[in-house]
């Protein structure tokens, strides 16, 4: 992860996100490669990489307003940016990726 932050920190997010879920290391890491969708062995996808991407990388778990404060509700508690179901539905995204044997890098 600290090379593709090396070549990537101060490019397009897109490409950033991009390398991660393409790279081999990061795959076996984050448990998403050879992920299988729900429909073809009976077992739900993994969702470790679809909460990390939502959580750690992209929205966070809680809502916040613009100048960052966590939104609450009316009880006052934080508001959920996802819940489970969100999860389950972003990680069959991420599923049929495998090492590609052959093939030269960035292909």
């Amino acid at each position: 992860y600290y090379d593709i932050l090396v070549r990537k920190a101060f490019g397009n997010y897109l490409d950033l996100l991009k390398e991660v879920t393409f790279s081999p290391l990061m795959g076996e890491y984050l448990s998403f490669l050879r992920n299988s969708a729900f429909d073809h062995d009976q077992n739900y996808p993994d969702e470790n990489y679809a909460r990390e991407v939502m959580q750690l990388f992209t929205i966070g778990t809680v809502k916040l307003n613009p100048a960052g404060a966590v939104v609450l509700d009316d009880e006052g508690s934080p508001i959920p940016n996802y819940n489970n179901e969100d999860i389950m539905t972003f990680a069959r995204v991420f599923t049929g990726l495998d090492r590609q044997a052959g093939l030269s890098k960035g292909e």
